[in-house]
C-alpha cells in the first residue's frame, strides 16, 4: 500500500476518533492547558549573610531565620529576625546546618540537630530553645542520637516527635519537656528530612521520599508511632518528591489530619497525593502539572506550602540554569482543583529554597542556592498571591468547530484514497511500490543523514535535558516519524532510544561533575534531564563503568 494511501486512512480513523470526542466536549470535560501568569515579585531587604540549610518560619510576628551555613560552606552560628524594616542578626547557641527547628504551642522554638561540621558533614545531638520575646537562645539538652536532616513535628498532647537521619541510623525521639530527648520506637524504613503528619492528638506516621542514604527505597513504607508499619499501595506508583533543604511538615496541612503531598510517577510528572488520617489518595486537577515552560524544562523542589485559609497550596520551581523562578499554586476550592504557574523573568539567580506563607497568606522565599553549597544567596523574595488567582478553564474546543473540522477531514480523506486507488490501478504495470524502511535494511546514505540531524539536534537544542522527552517528540521536530528515528538510532548506534538519549545525559553529568565537584547528586539529576537519582546512578555506571563518586575520585 502506498504510504500516501496510509495516511488517507489515518485521517479517516481521525475523523472517527474527533466524532467519538464529540460526548466527552458537551459535557465540557475537554479542559485547556494550564495557564501560565508571569509575575514581579518585590524585593525586601537581604540578609546579613547569604546562608543555607537554615529553617525559616514567622514567631512573636518576626520573620526569622535559623543557622544553615554560609559562603564556602562554612556553619554559622547565628540567626536573623525581620522587623519589617531591618534584618537583625542574634548569637545562638550551637550551629544547626540541615537541623529542625518546631515552633511550640508555647511560642516558643525547639531547635536541635544539623552538621558537625563545614562540607556538610556528620550529625550532631544539640538542643536548643529560641525565646522570640527577648530573641536569645538557650542550650540545655541533648538529642536521643545524633542527627541531621530529620523533622520534628509537635502533637496536641504536647510532646514533640523527632525522626530522620543522614548517613546514620534513625529511630523515633519524643520531647516532652526533658532535657534528654527519649528514645521510644523503631522505624521499619530509616529517612531522610521525613514527614511527620500527626493523625490524632497522639499518634502521627513517618514517611518520606529517600531513605538515609539519599536513596529511593524499592519498597516504601508507612511508620506509626502507635501501631506497625504499612504500606500505601499509591505509593508505590507516585513517589514522594525529596528535599534535602529543612521543611516543616505542618506546612503541607490542608485541614485537621489531611494533607498535601509532592509526588512523581515512573515518567517524572509531578502530581499531588492527599494523606487523609492513614487513607492515600491522587488529588484530582483540571489539567495535568506543566512540565516545561518556553524557557524550557521545569524542575520542582520541595513539599507543598499550603494556606488553609484560602485553600491554596504553592510548590517552587526553577529551569535547567537557574535563570526563571516558577511558584505552581493550587486551587483546592474548586474539584477538580485549579492550576496555575507562575514564573518571573529572566533573573539572575533563582533560589532553590523552602518556601514559607505570610500571616497575609503571600508567599516568601529567603535565601538558599542556585549554582551549589558554597555560594548560599542573601536574597530575600516576596510573591503576592493574597488576592484571587486565575483559574483554569474547562469550555474545551467549541462544539461545532470540532464538528466542522471533523466534517473536514472526512471529505478529504475520502477523496484522497478514491484519487489513490484510482491512480495505482492506472501505473500499476509502470511503478514498482516500495514498502516502509525496515530494520532489517542496510545503513543507506539517507539513515546516515537522518542520523547526523539527530545528533545534531541534541547537541544544539539539548533536548535530552527533557525528563519527558519522547521518540515522538524527535521526530517532530526532524518533521520524520517514530519508526524512522527509532530505526535509524537502533541501525546506527545499535541502541534504544531511551539509551542514546541516556547517552547524551551522562556526558552532560560528566561535565556537570568537571566544572563542580562538589555539586549535589539531586541537583546534577535534575539538571542533566534524568527523572530518578536511581536512572541517574543505574545510566552513569552503564556508560562509565563507575559510580558518580568513583568518577570524580578518578580525576
Amino acid at each position: 500500500m502506498l504510504l500516501a494511501e496510509k495516511m488517507a486512512y489515518r485521517l479517516l480513523l481521525l475523523f472517527c476518533s474527533m466524532f467519538a470526542l464529540l460526548p466527552l466536549c458537551a459535557r465540557g470535560n475537554v479542559v485547556d492547558e494550564c495557564p501560565v501568569v508571569s509575575i514581579v515579585p518585590e524585593r525586601l531587604p537581604d540578609m546579613t549573610m547569604a546562608r543555607s540549610g537554615h529553617r525559616i518560619f514567622y514567631v512573636n510576628g518576626e520573620l526569622t531565620v535559623t543557622g544553615g551555613h554560609i559562603k564556602n560552606f562554612v556553619l554559622t552560628q547565628t540567626a536573623e529576625y525581620f522587623d519589617g524594616t531591618n534584618w537583625h542578626v542574634v548569637d545562638m547557641a550551637y550551629p544547626h546546618d540541615n537541623g529542625f527547628a518546631v515552633v511550640l504551642q508555647s511560642g516558643e522554638v525547639l531547635i536541635g540537630g544539623g552538621h558537625q561540621d563545614e562540607l556538610g558533614v556528620g550529625q550532631t545531638y544539640t538542643l536548643e530553645q529560641y525565646h522570640p520575646q527577648t530573641h536569645t537562645f538557650e542550650g540545655f539538652g541533648c538529642l536521643d542520637c545524633r542527627r541531621v536532616l530529620a523533622n520534628a513535628m509537635q502533637l496536641a498532647d504536647g510532646r514533640v516527635i523527632i525522626s530522620g537521619n543522614h548517613y546514620a541510623p534513625d529511630a523515633i525521639g519524643c520531647y516532652d519537656g526533658k532535657p534528654q530527648v527519649e528514645h521510644v520506637a523503631s522505624l521499619r524504613q530509616y529517612r531522610s528530612n521525613p514527614y511527620i503528619l500527626p493523625i490524632s492528638a497522639d499518634d502521627a506516621v513517618i514517611l518520606g521520599g529517600n531513605d538515609n542514604y539519599d536513596r529511593h527505597p524499592d519498597t516504601v513504607w508507612v511508620d506509626r508511632l502507635k501501631g506497625e508499619a504499612f504500606r500505601a499501595p499509591l505509593l508505590e506508583h507516585w513517589r514522594l518528591v525529596y528535599t534535602d533543604q529543612p521543611f516543616s511538615s505542618e506546612a503541607c496541612s490542608m485541614a485537621d489530619y489531611t494533607y498535601l503531598l509532592t509526588a512523581t510517577d515512573a515518567s517524572g510528572q509531578l502530581g499531588f497525593v492527599v494523606m487523609s488520617d492513614t487513607t492515600f489518595s491522587l488529588l484530582s486537577t483540571v489539567c495535568p502539572v506543566p512540565m516545561r515552560s518556553r524557557f524550557g524544562p521545569i524542575f520542582y523542589k520541595g513539599p507543598v506550602a499550603f494556606d488553609k485559609a484560602r485553600q491554596r497550596g504553592y510548590v517552587i520551581g526553577v529551569d535547567s540554569l537557574c535563570h526563571h523562578q516558577y511558584i505552581l499554586a493550587i486551587d483546592c476550592r474548586q474539584k477538580p482543583a485549579a492550576l496555575t504557574l507562575y514564573h518571573t523573568d529572566s533573573q539572575e539567580e533563582a533560589t532553590i529554597t523552602i518556601p514559607v506563607l505570610t500571616p497575609d497568606g503571600d508567599l516568601i522565599l529567603v535565601g538558599g542556592i542556585a549554582s551549589n553549597n558554597y555560594k548560599p544567596l542573601a536574597s530575600v523574595w516576596l510573591y503576592h498571591f493574597a488576592t484571587p488567582m486565575p483559574t483554569a478553564t474547562t469550555s474545551g474546543m467549541s462544539l461545532w468547530l470540532l464538528v466542522g473540522m471533523a466534517m473536514a477531514v472526512a471529505v478529504f480523506s475520502a477523496c484522497l484514497i478514491v484519487y489513490l486507488r484510482r491512480r495505482k490501478q492506472t501505473t500499476a504495470d509502470d511503478v514498482t511500490v516500495v514498502d516502509d524502511v525496515t530494520a532489517e535494511d542496510p545503513i543507506d546514505g539517507k539513515t546516515i543523514e537522518l542520523m547526523e540531524r539527530i545528533r545534531t539536534l541534541m547537541e544544539e537544542e539539548h533536548l535530552y535535558l527533557r525528563t519527558d522527552l519522547k521518540l515522538q517528540d524527535v521526530a517532530v521536530c526532524l518533521h520524520t516519524n517514530s519508526s524512522y528515528v527509532s530505526e535509524c538510532i537502533n541501525s546506527v548506534c545499535g541502541q534504544t532510544f531511551s539509551q542514546f538519549v541516556n547517552e547524551f545525559r551522562v556526558r552532560h553529568a560528566i561535565e556537570l561533575l568537571r566544572q563542580q565537584p562538589d555539586m549535589k547528586i539531586v541537583a546534577i539529576t535534575s539538571a542533566s534531564g534524568f527523572s530518578t537519582e536511581a536512572s541517574f546512578f543505574r545510566n552513569f555506571k552503564t556508560v562509565t563503568g563507575m559510580t558518580p563518586r568513583e568518577w570524580v575520585a578518578s580525576l
